[in-house]
């Protein structure tokens, strides 16, 4: 039914952006296709939107296939525009140029809603285009509020935004009237406002009224029981045969059908004719899907109840699951719809192969539990024959705060599972699946198991036939980012990066291949070498990689990259700065050790030790299970190292050993907190010892080395062994100077770190100086020394900052220089230092110079 009044706003040019938003059942969607059909003035580009579109980048190549599929861009610009989203150029600006010579176009945007949390981006986005574009306009049907419907536009004549609200929508006395007319014969203004009054103008419930006001002769209350009945029992009634009744009820499944999907259903010879007729009679209607090509849509109430008989039979509607689900993994660019379908239909075997569709197409199935709803009604004791399913369940359960304590045993399901599905190609098959195992075993828990299994299938590529490498490339290359990250947290580093470059070189798309480097980036920093983790951060694409992104989980491995070159330069702000991009995925995220361990370090800069290492062993002993990523690997390990550092740093000795305990003793990760444990108790020959020991183990990176280097140099300054202190020293100020790990310096005791820059200024190694130099941070001082002096000692150490000579000390505080020259003595033994400028600069690191020393 033609609606004259809505229509005069959709087709005033003055619109802008019109935006009709409502409940389901107001017809927003019938509105604007009717309103199309009769619209001659501008080309309409009909954009149909689903769950699933989730991100900026999505919605775009959404938009893209929608107006090739129509027609509404040439094959070459159809495939200039994907070739460019692929390398992640800023879509708005394809749009731009795409639009800017296309004239005046409307762009219809049916359910808005879908966009969910991208939507605040895509308005974004689209208010962008709308300025850029003076002749285009855009129409949205939404469930769901919109700013765009609050954009203002410069200039008298450059348009409104315009919102048709539910009081809009709903159907007036007159357009009630006029369709009991069209539908029954009978003119009667009264009983159309008594409609009206009944169901406030509702479509969906006017609709009803009038079908069964066609059959009845009157309209039951709507509340009523005889209502429900009434509509399914007329609505099959206007029916001209059961077969027709049938065809409906096979046909409703689907969410949307086409001709083939529906002669796949019911078997029909000519489903067009049948869905011609349902739409004449108000069942449905077609709508744009591809090229030449419509899906019929069923009216929601319409398919709400035939969907409930379909159901009732349910060998047949399972098989129409089934039907559907294959449907849709061939005809979608989102698939997500498919896994449910298959399951529905408890075709195990489909639903396996869909999810693996999805997780080639998405990495972010990784951390999402949006398939945990889907992935439930899967029977526990199928899952064993379904490997990726049980794989896919773990995900979902290890990504939701509720259901995380089952995703290890799902995870173990999945990595023991003997079964041999087919997916894409035999010998991609067997690597697939026993990469998916070496990774579900790190799921869980089995870390060392993993790293093994996962450097088994990394070797096992180069038996795979290399013609196979331009088909596949992108598929290995999203699973080597996997596998790489087992190979890191077993204690493979060298062989972890190697991957990762590997998957860098198979991947073709941008964002993908972004994603890998953001990795590469993350293991280089905690190895120490920052000036790689730099090269690769350099090597990602902005525009392929945008702000969405950087914020998401996707970016984790680069916060890491960024949070350690923050605390090797000595910068502990800017690296819990850069921590809080991960706030809101942090709890969730597998990297969390990895990303608490830096939060540690950089509260220990701050002055905040105690505070922070209580919270974090806080976090170590919830129950049922620890946060993620924590157990046997080099995360925890080093996680463990920050937290006995702070507990030092704190005066928590005994603390910071049973902490230490949990470490392996021979975890090259742990190693510096050991030693320094071990000088911590004054144990130099015992510190000096086990650094030697500790240097002789395997896996060292550079940062660990270096680390273990500069400690065990303190314990040989200590026990008078400066050609040791020199040659461990040189070896990690090299690595610095080299590849940049240095934050182990700021961890170092201010007496020992100041030991150690006395003894390059007496090398005149400019080199070692500035190494071993560290600004005070005034947040560090401010919590207070740890080192007790009596009243009288800071007075002669307040002295020594004033006078350079222990007779001007003397005879400013009326005392001999021999008293003088006592107080000093225990004053540097408790400083640890042998000098007045040692003592100074370790006095003033400690805040012991910023307090008003008592008189005399």
């Amino acid at each position: 039914m033609d609606r004259p009044r809505l229509f005069r706003i959709l087709d005033s040019p003055l619109v802008r952006v019109c935006v009709v938003q409502g409940p389901s059942g107001c017809e927003k969607t019938t509105l604007l296709r009717s309103w199309a059909l009769q619209h001659e003035t501008e080309p309409v580009t009909w954009v149909s939107l689903s769950g699933g579109l989730l991100s900026r980048s999505a919605f775009w190549e959404h938009v893209a296939g929608s107006a090739s599929r129509l027609g509404d861009l040439s094959e070459e610009t159809a495939a200039e525009i994907k070739d460019r989203l692929s390398r992640a150029v800023d879509p708005v600006r394809i749009a731009i140029d795409v639009l800017a010579d296309a004239g005046p176009v409307v762009l219809v945007f049916d359910a808005y809603e879908h966009m969910g949390d991208a939507m605040r981006q895509i308005d974004e986005d689209l208010a962008r285009l709308l300025t850029e574009v003076p002749e285009l306009r855009i129409v949205v049907t939404t469930r769901a509020p919109t700013r765009l419907s609050e954009l203002e536009f410069a200039g008298d004549d450059a348009g409104i935004a315009r919102l048709i609200t539910l009081g809009e929508l709903a159907l007036t006395p007159d357009e009630v009237g006029a369709l009991i007319r069209l539908q029954t014969g009978i003119d009667d203004p009264q009983l159309a406002a008594s409609i009206v009054r009944a169901t406030r103008g509702f479509a969906l419930s006017v609709r009803a009224a009038v079908l069964t006001l066609a059959q009845l002769g009157r309209v039951p209350r709507i509340d009523s029981a005889e209502w429900g009945e009434v509509v399914a029992a007329r609505l099959e009634s206007l029916l001209p045969s059961p077969e027709a009744v049938r065809f409906v009820t096979d046909t409703s499944v689907p969410p949307y059908v086409d001709v083939e999907l529906g002669r796949a259903l019911t078997g029909a010879e000519d489903p067009r004719t049948l869905f011609n007729m349902l739409e004449r009679n108000g069942f449905g209607r077609w709508i744009p899907y591809a090229q030449s090509r419509q899906v019929f849509q069923y009216v929601e109430t319409v398919r709400d109840t035939f969907l409930a008989r379909a159901a009732s039979d349910e060998e047949r509607y399972r098989r129409s699951c089934v039907i559907t689900a294959a449907w849709l993994l061939e005809n979608e660019e989102v698939v997500e719809q498919a896994l449910h379908y298959a399951i529905e239909g408890g075709d195990y075997a489909l639903a396996d192969r869909v999810f693996v569709s999805l997780v080639i197409v998405n990495p972010a199935a990784y951390i999402s539990d949006r398939f945990l709803p889907t992935l439930r009604e899967v029977p526990e004791e199928v899952l064993d024959d379904y490997p990726m399913l049980a794989f896919g369940l773990a995900l979902a359960l290890l990504s939701n705060p509720s259901f995380r304590s089952s995703g290890p045993r799902i995870a173990e399901i999945a990595a023991r599972s003997t079964a041999v599905p087919s997916y894409i190609e035999p010998t991609v098959d067997a690597f697939s699946i026993s990469a998916m195992q070496a990774i579900a075993a790190r799921l869980a828990l089995r870390f060392r198991d993993s790293c093994e299994a996962s450097l088994a299938v990394v070797r096992s590529l180069g038996a795979m036939p290399p013609e196979l490498g331009p088909s596949f490339g992108e598929h290995i290359g999203t699973i080597l980012r996997q596998l790489s990250f087992s190979l890191f947290q077993g204690g493979r580093i060298d062989e972890a990066l190697a991957t990762i470059d590997r998957s860098i070189a198979l991947l073709r798309t941008q964002t993908t291949r972004d994603f890998s480097t953001v990795y590469a980036a993350g293991f280089s920093a905690f190895a120490g070498d920052i000036t790689r983790a730099r090269t690769m951060s350099a090597m990602i694409d902005r525009e392929a990689w945008p702000a969405e992104l950087r914020r998401s989980y996707m970016n984790g491995p680069g916060l890491i990259a960024e949070g350690y070159d923050c605390l090797d330069a000595l910068d502990p702000a800017g690296a819990l700065e850069v921590l809080h991009d991960a706030e809101s995925y942090m709890p969730m995220a597998e990297f969390w050790s990895l990303l608490a361990g830096i939060s540690v370090a950089a509260r220990h800069g701050l002055g905040q030790s105690a505070a922070e290492a209580h919270r974090i062993r806080q976090r170590l002993a919830e129950e049922p299970m620890p946060p993620p990523g924590i157990g046997d690997n080099v995360a925890t390990e080093r996680l463990h190292a920050m937290i006995a550092i702070a507990l030092l740093d704190s005066g928590d000795r005994r603390s910071a050993e049973e902490v230490l305990a949990l470490a392996p003793e021979d975890s090259t990760f742990a190693a510096f907190a050991r030693i320094a444990a071990m000088l911590d108790a004054r144990l130099d020959r015992e510190s000096l010892s086990l650094t030697r020991r500790l240097l002789e183990l395997p896996g060292h990176t550079i940062r660990t080395r270096a680390e273990v280097q500069t400690m065990g140099a303190v314990a040989a300054m200590r026990l008078g062994l400066s050609e040791q202190a020199w040659t461990w020293l040189s070896g990690a100020a090299v690595a610095w100077e080299t590849h940049g790990p240095r934050a182990h310096v700021a961890m170092l005791a201010p007496r020992d770190r100041r030991l150690l820059w006395e003894f390059g200024a007496t090398m005149e190694s400019t080199s070692l100086q500035r190494y071993l130099e560290v600004p005070v941070s005034e947040a560090r001082t401010s919590q207070g020394a740890q080192v007790e002096l009596t009243r009288r000692e800071r007075v002669v150490l307040a002295a020594l900052a004033e006078h350079d000579r222990i007779r001007d000390i003397a005879e400013s505080l009326v005392v001999s220089p021999h008293t003088v020259k006592s107080q000093l003595q225990s004053i540097y033994r408790k400083l640890g230092v042998s000098s007045r400028g040692a003592a100074l600069a370790v006095a003033r690191e400690l805040g012991l110079l910023d307090r008003t020393p008592p008189s005399a």
